[in-house]
């Protein structure tokens, strides 16, 4: 008979126990560092004195990638590999002979700042641009 009920009383135990599988909740975008580049930015692109928007999105071939849409003003989207708080453009040509290659750096949930360079295939900008939400 104590044997039935210390029976019991483990099994109770152990399944109260199982039943709490965490204190705190989980939010998966917390989890994936690309959340906090997603969305579209204007853009303050200080050495052509530009001003224009790009959207960033998930790159739905690479989970660690982001795709700018109209990086440059060049109307052609761009590919970012996401390191950390840091997304890194390798060179890549986005319209005729322009390519671009720099990175990009989240300062706060409204604020990213991208060093890049622009080389049109004669001449080779470097560039420093700000995106705002």
């Amino acid at each position: 008979m104590k044997t039935l009920r210390l029976f019991k009383v483990v099994t109770f135990f152990i399944t109260v126990v199982l039943s709490f599988s965490s204190c705190a909740p989980t939010d998966d975008n917390e989890l994936n560092p690309i959340t906090k580049f997603v969305g579209t930015w204007s853009v303050n692109d200080q050495a052509a004195r530009l001003n224009y928007e790009v959207t960033i999105d998930y790159n739905p071939l690479n989970s660690a990638e982001v795709v700018l849409k109209n990086f440059a003003d060049l109307g052609n989207s761009a590919v970012g590999l996401v390191v950390g708080n840091t997304i890194v453009i390798d060179s890549q040509v986005l319209s005729g002979d322009n390519s671009v290659s720099g990175s990009g750096s989240y300062i706060n949930e409204n604020k990213l700042s991208f060093n890049y360079q622009l080389d049109n295939g004669i001449d080779t900008e470097s560039r420093v641009a700000i995106f705002s939400k």
